[in-house]
């Protein structure tokens, strides 16, 4: 019996001590339960980018602002073109000429006309002054002198005209003959248009003129964004606008003129967007009134949320007159929208989801 009970005492003692651990860790677990600090979840927004929603944008086409098509004012072949489709050319740069030896004789023939016409003239002013020729007989000479002085300024002339010159900086945008060609009189060799100074036209709906009025759309800050280039804004001045709306468009006629970037290759026809400022000045951010921790006439301060650390912090932002956020906060900011009664700083969260159906 005493040996029974010697080896009962160890087990005893065994289930004891497993007692007392159980009892422990269930503590344990408890106080960990009861310490672990829970996130909550709050409402939040983040600051937008008022550089990229201060635009009315419009659909727009590049138009040649100078535009002109250019051929020789005499009729001839063309011995030589210098340009091809798509040649930047100078003002004042030879284009294409034609064989100017037919107009070369006929310069020269006038030229011995007009000396022979001179010489009768000159002597027959000399006899006039003397008296020793009558009235008619210089009236004749004087008249002959200049016929042929006429006809040599116009065999000079045509002569040029055997030249095509650049009347302004541009672009060559089509070509249509080639060398060895014989052409006619104003016969067009090429198009030429200013790629420098350049037309963008656009439409305005009339539901947006009746909202802003002509007068906004003629006084506000342009620029346009050709889609070949959308990462490159470019400058723009008013130019004109219709004041009757187009009946099939239901839309305004408008245009704008920009100086091409020397980056930049724009012709005719290309298309891109007319962008036109909504409000000049700061444009300010509004924020809810559930968002404000405190706030005054020119100071407010606001829970900003560290998407990193998840942890907000409270911050001070400055206000314009109308109590719109201009400083304190930047574009892509997170601000805690709701709920900030119950929230201090340095305080871990996570951003509230709307589950579905609620």
């Amino acid at each position: 019996m005493l040996n029974n009970k010697m080896k009962l005492k160890p087990l005893a003692t065994l289930f004891s001590m497993g007692a007392i651990s159980l009892f422990l860790s269930g503590c344990n677990q408890a106080n960990s339960e009861e310490t672990a600090p829970i996130v909550k979840p709050v409402k939040l927004m983040q600051v937008p980018d008022n550089a990229q929603h201060q635009y009315d944008s419009f659909i727009a086409k590049i138009d040649a602002t100078e535009r002109a098509g250019l051929s020789f004012q005499v009729a001839g072949e063309i011995e030589h073109i210098f340009v091809k489709m798509g040649s930047q050319v100078s003002k004042g740069q030879t284009l294409a000429k034609l064989d100017p030896t037919d107009y070369q004789l006929a310069l020269d023939a006038k030229q011995a006309e007009f000396d022979l016409a001179n010489t009768a003239y000159q002597r027959a002013k000399t006899l006039f002054g003397k008296k020793l020729i009558s009235t008619d007989d210089f009236d004749q000479r004087e008249t002959e002198y200049k016929a042929a002085k006429s006809a040599l300024e116009q065999a000079k002339t045509d002569l040029t005209y055997t030249h095509i010159v650049a009347p302004f900086d541009g672009v060559i945008s089509i070509s249509f003959s080639e060398e060895h060609q014989v052409v006619g009189a104003n016969q067009p060799v090429f198009n030429l248009i200013n790629n420098k100074v350049m037309d963008v036209v656009f439409t305005i709906p009339v539901t947006y003129v009746e909202s802003h009025g002509l007068q906004h759309v003629s006084q506000s800050s342009l620029s346009v964004k050709m889609d070949s280039h959308k990462q490159i804004q470019i400058p723009a001045t008013f130019k004109e606008i219709s004041t009757k709306p187009d009946a099939d468009t239901n839309s305004y006629r408008a245009s704008v003129t920009i100086e091409r970037p020397q980056s930049l290759n724009l012709l005719s026809g290309m298309t891109g967007q007319v962008q036109l400022l909504k409000q000049q000045g700061a444009q300010g951010i509004v924020l809810s009134d559930s968002a404000w921790v405190s706030k005054s006439d020119s100071t407010g301060t606001i829970f900003r949320y560290d998407s990193q650390s998840k942890i907000i912090n409270a911050v001070t932002v400055g206000l314009d007159n109308s109590g719109k956020v201009v400083s304190g906060l930047n574009a892509g900011d997170w601000v805690v929208e709701a709920g900030v009664e119950q929230l201090v700083s340095g305080q871990q969260v996570k951003a509230w989801v709307k589950e579905g159906g609620i």
